[in-house]
């Protein structure tokens, strides 16, 4: 838990309305946080000064109120809200996968056309007249009649 989130939930850890589990994430940030500890003593100092001046238990109403100026106070402006979201930690696998679209872009603009392909001619048509000659179909598994003694 993080001060955005636990600054809201202080008058509700003081007046021991919070669930169990939200209960102890507070508790835990305010044993690590100086900052939220001093503002939870001074809400502490505050509500038993409301006691101690109404001598009877605080009503409903008073505990909406502060909720409402606590929420009022600590709400994130819109710039920390885009500040937050921009400055989350990017995994590194994001990262990597960024980094390969341009290797992946550049292997799908250089592939050769497959043979095969319709509207695809032979190499030797469209090779320099003085080049030599291409040899195509040609299956080197079975030796011609001519070569078969000399083995």
């Amino acid at each position: 838990m993080d001060c955005p989130d636990c600054e809201p939930r202080l008058i509700d850890y003081l007046s021991h309305e919070l669930p169990e589990e939200e209960r102890v994430d507070v508790a835990r940030h305010l044993a690590g946080c100086s900052r939220c500890a001093l503002e939870y003593c001074r809400l502490q100092a505050d509500l038993e000064g409301i006691v101690e001046a109404h001598a009877e238990s605080p009503r409903p109403e008073v505990f909406t109120v502060l909720r409402e100026e606590v929420a009022r106070e600590f709400r994130p402006r819109p710039w920390s809200r885009a500040w937050r979201l921009l400055a989350r930690p990017v995994p590194m696998y994001g990262a990597l996968l960024v980094s390969l679209v341009p290797a992946a872009l550049w292997l799908v603009t250089t592939r050769p056309a497959p043979a095969d392909a319709p509207g695809h001619e032979p190499s030797a048509a469209h090779a320099h007249p003085d080049a030599p000659a291409i040899l195509t179909d040609y299956d080197a598994t079975e030796l011609p009649p001519a070569h078969r003694d000399v083995l």
